[in-house]
């Protein structure tokens, strides 16, 4: 049986309280999500949309983003890549309906830190972000968004 650790145990010495980022366009997807992380004591902040969702985005903040590449008028991919241009550092966990092995592999190189499929087992993605809020993305990370 595997144990996850709760990310708000992890030693975040001299940090604040990390802000989990949740953006998907699906209402349940974003409650099941908040009320699932909120159930580790994570803080935790959803939009249902990209603006709302950079216009909230605290730019020195511990945290990380958990993305639906599927958004409407600007998808995920547009998202990671808007966030490199603002130079945001802003872990990312990509989750999808309808990933197939190029989407994944275009994810990961564009600096994503997981990439998981709809429905999200729960324990992969406490370990995707315990793993997200270890790292932060470098501006390099991002560089097969650029121009996409």
């Amino acid at each position: 049986m595997l144990v996850v650790e709760a990310p708000s145990e992890l030693e975040l010495a001299n940090n604040p309280q990390p802000t989990i980022y949740v953006l998907d366009d699906d209402d349940a997807v974003r409650d099941s999500l908040k009320i699932l992380l909120e159930s580790y004591d994570l803080t935790v902040r959803d939009f249902a949309s990209v603006p709302d969702f950079l216009n909230e985005l605290e730019s020195n903040g511990a945290g990380c983003l958990v993305l639906d590449l599927h958004l409407p008028v600007m998808g995920g991919f547009g998202v990671m890549d808007m966030l490199t241009r603002r130079g945001s550092r802003i872990p990312v966990i990509v989750i999808t309906g309808r990933g197939d092995s190029q989407t994944k592999k275009r994810a990961l190189e564009a600096g994503a830190v997981a990439f998981l499929e709809k429905p999200v087992n729960d324990q992969s993605l406490m370990m995707a972000i315990q793993a997200a809020l270890r790292t932060r993305r470098s501006p390099a990370d991002s560089r097969a968004t650029r121009g996409a």
